[in-house]
């Protein structure tokens, strides 16, 4: 919807392919149905590729992202570094966007799937299923140019048909499935945790912020964040006291200096269900099968109950297994790949009546805003560049 707007207000006539009834509807899942629509902290070393994007953006990506919604009459609100439509609502952003569409002159043809794209020298032929019609009915459109804009994985469809390279893709920013979980019993407590995964010995990725226990495993933003960077068979452990150090810890609980681990002693410093597992789970000498961290208990040393209680609250371990729940994932990794296109106008080399942005192209980064700011970013450059054709 950005490229195309961004492409007729540069004078291009413009349709939008969409194969759901109604335009834009991803926007309203966004943000929990708020619609965390950019960072101020937008960089490129957020994102997988992050030179790609640096020449894709340059140094006015935020000042551009925030004028075109200003254009669009949307205003927005900061919670720390995240922006959000003031309404606090995502239906603000989808109707301004739909809003300044129309004004623009942009065709929104709903009901309609993309089931082929030629390119020629001169034009581009899409071939389109209209589903609108009963029976379905095919007919086909002549271009100057075509903006691959789709997500969730639909890129590749169009990329086989133009012989394009593929990046494997698969769902990212979602909630993580923990083999055997001694915290599945706590499903739906949330706490605030330092994560950090570890492959083997080696520690790849470090978050702070709440987690969601669920009884397949976790989920939250620290979750969503992580699961960019964890693989199955993977160890991530959970601080769940992450403003104490192992001293402070131990001088709340045990004051009196007893040596004893008492129901109760964690209640002042975790959710009290929380504790009360752990203490269970310490007193049983619980230990994850086959964890080779460094830092782990090792199984043939027996601690005393508290000292193992204070290192589960410390350094909390579950095993990953994947990706829980797919259809929640935030965002598809992978698509097209990016060593195709020419970065100041994403055209595809090879095609350059061509042109793809957004979730399209092999390009992510954590929650936040960041995979929103580069949807929109990108969308304008291709738009823009498109419309130089027409």
């Amino acid at each position: 919807m950005v490229a195309a707007i961004t492409a007729a207000e540069a004078g291009a006539k413009t349709v939008v392919i969409e194969q759901k009834l109604q335009a834009a509807q991803s926007i309203l899942a966004t943000g929990n149905g708020r619609c965390n629509l950019a960072n101020i902290s937008l960089a490129p070393k957020r994102y997988n590729h992050p030179e790609f994007v640096a020449e894709v953006c340059d140094s006015s990506w935020l000042n551009d992202v925030l004028g075109f919604w200003n254009a669009c009459g949307l205003r927005w609100t900061l919670e720390e570094d995240r922006l959000y439509p003031v309404s606090r609502q995502a239906a603000s952003v989808r109707n301004v966007l739909l809003a300044r569409a129309e004004r623009a002159g942009v065709i929104v043809a709903c009901g309609r799937k993309v089931e082929q794209v030629e390119i020629n020298d001169d034009n581009c032929t899409i071939k389109i299923l209209d589903e609108t019609r009963e029976p379905a009915q095919y007919c086909s459109l002549i271009a100057n140019a075509a903006i691959i804009a789709v997500g969730g994985g639909a890129s590749s469809r169009i990329a086989a048909g133009l012989n394009l390279e593929q990046v494997a893709e698969s769902p990212i920013l979602a909630p993580l499935a923990c083999e055997n979980s001694p915290l599945a019993s706590l499903n739906g407590r949330r706490a605030e945790v330092i994560a950090q995964i570890y492959r083997g010995t080696f520690p790849q990725a470090r978050e702070r912020g709440e987690v969601l226990l669920r009884d397949y495993g976790i989920s939250g933003i620290v979750c969503f964040n992580l699961s960019r960077h964890a693989q199955p068979g993977d160890v991530i452990t959970l601080d769940f006291a992450p403003d104490c150090n192992a001293s402070e810890l131990r001088q709340i609980t045990d004051p009196k200096l007893t040596g004893e681990l008492v129901d109760g002693c964690l209640d002042g410093i975790l959710d009290p269900l929380i504790a009360a597992q752990i203490i269970k789970l310490a007193r049983e000498q619980w230990t994850l099968a086959d964890d080779d961290r460094a830092d782990a208990p090792s199984s043939d040393v027996q601690a005393d109950p508290l000292s193992y209680a204070l290192a589960l609250v410390k350094g909390f371990p579950l095993r990953v297994s994947g990706i829980a729940h797919p259809e929640l994932a935030q965002v598809t990794r992978g698509g097209l790949a990016i060593n195709q296109f020419e970065p100041t106008t994403l055209a595809i080399q090879s095609c350059p009546r061509l042109f793809a942005c957004g979730e399209a192209l092999d390009i992510d980064a954590d929650c936040g805003g960041f995979n929103l700011a580069w949807a929109w970013k990108s969308g304008m450059v291709a738009g823009n560049a498109a419309a130089q054709l027409h």
